[in-house]
């Protein structure tokens, strides 16, 4: 673990039971991009924020799940004729990850010269020089991706099977307010995958090269906090004080791993999800067991962390939750043969997140 370090966290983070209250007076008098999906139109939220912020200058409301790279273009040529001061962004983690791609302001470029250079950058953040961003205030609606408090935002090609990592340091949201009230109508399915995308998130902030004491803490609160509470909150999923619990998991984990990135988990969802079609929060956390397993005894600072949350050094208490919430741990329960197996652990071992792993396979 890195003794020496630094730790940079510039989001002003506001818990609460009244997102609208702590809302309206971060947008001041400022000119604002909302941007959200068509479920809070449906839900009068749009209405809502529209009703009490009118400085509200367009609505991009068409924000679909992981978001695509070609989506993302069209949006940015949309919402980039009117001018702001800075975005609301209202929504699960595709929500906040799009709001970060049409934050970005390319100097003394506009209409397709813009669009290209914000492209550009996605897929390689040192191609282009003299762009800003907009200030976002983000508001969570899901307990996941932990997008509110990072500097980066995942956008995916599928026509190529790639997933971006858009990674910019000034990609931090100005603010971000968590109100677990948000959370209460969300699926049982999205709830669980989303959930565990945040266990995948802590786990992974813990065996990571990255790590740091203060990311560590953060990780070893998020992974108990899901440990305990995930199951429970599946069988009552309108329980308010349960989902505030998940949504505090979910906080301290995008503190540990803004710090860190992902690792050899991620690194290996992201083939899972693009040619199996398995849902992101449930092929990056599949192979957590197994990840604990070959990491146990290499590290003491692990060891001690992974104690810290399951009470034993081993892999079996995360084993017996996740039989508990029926999610199965095997690549083979997601159609991947032994050879698709061994070609997808040797692809991985040169990506960027399979690099910050301290766990090898």
């Amino acid at each position: 673990m890195n003794n020496e370090f630094t730790y940079w966290q510039p989001t002003k983070i506001q818990f609460t039971h009244n997102w609208l209250t702590a809302l309206i007076p971060l947008v001041k008098n400022r000119r604002v991009l909302l941007v959200t999906s068509k479920g809070f139109v449906t839900r009068g939220i749009v209405e809502t924020i529209t009703s009490n912020i009118p400085s509200v200058s367009y609505v991009c409301d068409n924000i679909v799940s992981h978001p695509e790279l070609k989506d993302l273009q069209k949006a940015y040529k949309d919402a980039h004729v009117y001018k702001y001061d800075c975005i609301i962004a209202i929504g699960g983690g595709s929500v906040l990850d799009a709001a970060k791609f049409l934050s970005v302001i390319i100097s003394n470029a506009e209409g397709k010269s813009a669009i290209d250079s914000v492209t550009r950058l996605v897929k390689d953040s040192t191609s282009v020089s003299g762009y800003a961003t907009l200030p976002i205030i983000a508001i969570p609606t899901t307990s996941g991706t932990g997008s509110e408090v990072t500097p980066w935002a995942t956008i995916w090609d599928s026509e190529i099977k790639k997933k971006y990592s858009l990674h910019l340091p000034t990609l931090f949201s100005e603010a971000a307010i968590y109100d677990p009230n948000l959370t209460i109508s969300l699926p049982i399915d999205i709830t669980r995958q989303t959930a565990l995308d945040t266990l995948s998130h802590a786990l992974e902030s813990i065996w990571n090269k990255h790590a740091t004491p203060i990311t560590v803490q953060h990780a070893i609160t998020a992974a108990q906090l899901i440990y305990k509470h995930l199951p429970s909150l599946l069988f009552e999923p309108t329980n308010l004080a349960l989902r505030e619990q998940i949504m505090l998991a979910t906080m301290h984990a995008g503190m540990a791993f803004s710090q860190t990135q992902t690792a050899m988990a991620h690194a290996l969802s992201y083939y899972i999800t693009a040619n199996k079609g398995i849902p992101h929060g449930i092929a990056c956390s599949f192979t957590l067991p197994m990840l604990i397993d070959e990491v146990i005894g290499q590290y003491d600072f692990v060891d001690n962390a992974l104690k810290a949350i399951f009470t034993e050094l081993s892999s079996d208490p995360l084993r017996e939750m996740y039989k508990s919430i029926g999610l199965l741990t095997e690549f083979s329960d997601y159609g991947l043969s032994d050879s698709e197996v061994v070609n997808l652990i040797e692809s991985v071992n040169n990506q960027p997140r399979a690099k910050n792993s301290l766990v090898s396979l």
